[in-house]
C-alpha cells in the first residue's frame, strides 16, 4: 500500500509541471508597420515578413536557399517544350478557416488575379503592388484537371515560373475569406500557413497563433508577435532585455553592442540585396547621362561600407549583387573619383550649388541597415562636388506612397531584396519600364534592355541566359539610372534561447513552424 502511494505521489509530481506548462511566444522586432497583408496585392518586406508565416505557395524554397522544393504542390511536371506545367497537390490541405485547398481553390486564386469578371478581382480591391504579370503574364490557360491536379499552359516559356511560385508574393488565399471581406481582405488574411492572424494592432504589433491543423505539423511555438520598433536603439535595448527575441531590421550601428552580448547571436548570410539612389531620368538634370554618371563617381562607397555598415557590405560594381547567379564580375563599377564627377557635371552645364531633394525612409531596411544615415552620408559627398542635396526624411509607409506615385522629381533612396533567386527579379523588376511606378522609380526605359530581358526569360538554360544578363548589366551600369551603392549581408540578431531559426536569402520568415523558444 505504501509503495502504491509513493508511486501515485511521484506521478503527481511529474504530471503537475506539464499541466501548468506555459504557452510559448516568440516576439520579433521590426522597424515599420505592414501596409497590408494580401500577398498578391502588397509588396514590401515588412508586410512580407508576416505574410510568409500566414500563407503557403504552390512551392517553397529549400531551407536557407532559393532552390525550389515541394510546397502545397508535392510534385510537378513540365512539358518538353516548356509550355505546360502540371502540379499535383497534397490531398487534404485546408486553409486555416477550414476551406479546402484543392485544385478548385488554386484555380480560383489565379482567376482572381487574371479574370476581370471574377467578383473578387484583385484590382478592384485597391492599389496592387505585386508579381501578377511577372508570374502569370504569359499564361494562356489554367484549369483544374481533377480535385488535386492543376494545369497551366503558356504562350511562351517562362524560365522563372517555378522559382516565382515559391515567393511570398504568390501566397494562396482562402476564397471564402476573400469573398467575406472583399476590399478589406488585405486586413484579414487567411492562408494555409503555419500561423493564423489573431489581431493587428496598427502601429504597434501583429499577433498570430499557431495553426494546429497545419499540413506540415503544428508549429513548435504557440504565438508569434511582430512588434513595431522604429527606433534602432530602442529595438536593441528590447532585444537585450528579452522583450523581443529576434530583431528583423537591425541597424549596423547596433552590431558592436550585439556582438558584445553573450545572450545574443548575430546571424549573417550573403545577401540578395542592393541599395542605391534612384535618379528620375525624365527630370532635368538627370535627363543627361553625364550627370547620373557623375553622381556615381562622387560617392566613396568603400568608406561608407566601413563607416556605416561595419564592414558588412560590399560596393556595387554591377546592378546585380555578387551573391546572385549571373553577376558579371568583370564590370568595374564607378570608383570614387570626385574630380571626374565635377568635370562631368561641368560638361553637362550643372552649376555648383544646384539644389536637389533626396527622399529617404526613416528606419533601417533589410537592404540598408544604416537607415536614413545612408542618405546623410550621400548628402555630404554630393556637397563636395557642388550638389546641394536636401534630405527629406519620411516614415516608411508615406515614403512608399511618395515614390510610387510616379510623380516625385527628386532623388530617392531605393533598395531591393531578391524574391526568387533569379537575375530577372533584379534587372527585370527594377529597371524595366513595365514595372513603373511600383519598382522602376527611375522611370528608366531602354528598348535594348527590354529586348534582352524578354529573350532571357524564355530561355530555360542558365548557361544561355547568363550572357544575356551580362549585356543587360553593362547597359544599365553605363546608363546609370541609379547611384549604385552597395550590397549588404543579410544580418539579424537573435537571443540564444531561440532554436531552429534559419535565414533565407529573400529575408522572409519561412520555416517558422520549426522554431522553438527554450
Amino acid at each position: 500500500m505504501r509503495l502504491k502511494l509513493l508511486l501515485c505521489a511521484a506521478a503527481l509530481v511529474l504530471v503537475a509541471p506539464m499541466a501548468a506548462m506555459a504557452e510559448t511566444t516568440l516576439v520579433i522586432g521590426m522597424a515599420a508597420d505592414p501596409t497590408g497583408l494580401d500577398a498578391e496585392a502588397v509588396e514590401n518586406n515588412t508586410s512580407g515578413f508576416i505574410m510568409s508565416t500566414v500563407y503557403d505557395s504552390f512551392l517553397r524554397y529549400k531551407p536557407g536557399t532559393t532552390d525550389v522544393a515541394p510546397g502545397v504542390a508535392d510534385s510537378w511536371t513540365t512539358s518538353p517544350d516548356g509550355l505546360t506545367y502540371t502540379f499535383h497537390l497534397r490531398p487534404g490541405v485546408k486553409f486555416s478557416d477550414g476551406t479546402p485547398l484543392d485544385a478548385k481553390a488554386v484555380i480560383w486564386n489565379v482567376d482572381r488575379l487574371l479574370n476581370k469578371a471574377n467578383p473578387q478581382y484583385i484590382y478592384n480591391t485597391g492599389p496592387v503592388e505585386g508579381y501578377i504579370d511577372f508570374t502569370y503574364g504569359d499564361v494562356a490557360s489554367y484549369r483544374a484537371v481533377d480535385d488535386n491536379t492543376v494545369e497551366f499552359k503558356f504562350k511562351k516559356p517562362s524560365a522563372a515560373f517555378l522559382n516565382s511560385l515559391a515567393m511570398v508574393w504568390n501566397g494562396l488565399a482562402s476564397p471564402a475569406a476573400a469573398a467575406k471581406w472583399g476590399k478589406d481582405y488585405r486586413n484579414h488574411p487567411v492562408g494555409s500557413g503555419p500561423f493564423v492572424l489573431r489581431e493587428w494592432r496598427q502601429r504597434d504589433q501583429v499577433i498570430l497563433d499557431a495553426n494546429p491543423d497545419y499540413w506540415g505539423g503544428k508549429p513548435k511555438i504557440d504565438h508569434l508577435i511582430f512588434k513595431e520598433l522604429p527606433d534602432a536603439q530602442a529595438a536593441v535595448l528590447a532585444l537585450k532585455r528579452g522583450d523581443i527575441q529576434l530583431l528583423a531590421d537591425l541597424s549596423t550601428q547596433s552590431v558592436p553592442a550585439i556582438k558584445n552580448d553573450p545572450n545574443i547571436t548575430l546571424l549573417t548570410q550573403p545577401g540578395l540585396a542592393v541599395s542605391g539612389v534612384a535618379l528620375p531620368v525624365d527630370v532635368p538634370p538627370f535627363t543627361d547621362k553625364r550627370v547620373r554618371q557623375a553622381l556615381n563617381y562622387a560617392i566613396d562607397k568603400d568608406a561608407i561600407n566601413k563607416a556605416l555598415f561595419a564592414g558588412l557590405a560590399v560596393s556595387m560594381t554591377s546592378p546585380l549583387p555578387q551573391a546572385q547567379w549571373g553577376f558579371d564580375k568583370s564590370l568595374p563599377g564607378y570608383p570614387y573619383d570626385p574630380a571626374k564627377a565635377k568635370a562631368l557635371l561641368e560638361e553637362a552645364g550643372v552649376k555648383p550649388g544646384t539644389e536637389i531633394e533626396l527622399a529617404t525612409y526613416n528606419s533601417p531596411r533589410g537592404y540598408n541597415p544604416a537607415g536614413p544615415n545612408l542618405a546623410i552620408a550621400i548628402q555630404g559627398y554630393l556637397g563636395k562636388v557642388g550638389i546641394k542635396a536636401n534630405v527629406k526624411q519620411v516614415e516608411v509607409g508615406a515614403f512608399f506612397t511618395l515614390v510610387r506615385s510616379g510623380k516625385y522629381t527628386g532623388m530617392m533612396m531605393e533598395g531591393w531584396t531578391g524574391d526568387n533567386g533569379d537575375p530577372d527579379n533584379f534587372l527585370g523588376e527594377m529597371w524595366s519600364y513595365k514595372n513603373f511606378p511600383v519598382v522602376d522609380w527611375s522611370r528608366y526605359n531602354n528598348p535594348a534592355v527590354e529586348s534582352l530581358l524578354s529573350q532571357a526569360l524564355v530561355e530555360a538554360d542558365p548557361a544561355k541566359r547568363t550572357p544575356l544578363y551580362e549585356q543587360v548589366q553593362k547597359i544599365i551600369l553605363d546608363d546609370a539610372p541609379w547611384i549604385f551603392l552597395n550590397s549588404t549581408l543579410q544580418i539579424r540578431a537573435i537571443r540564444n534561447n531561440v532554436k531552429g531559426y534559419q535565414l533565407n536569402p529573400t529575408q522572409m520568415f519561412f520555416g517558422m513552424e520549426n522554431v522553438s523558444v527554450e
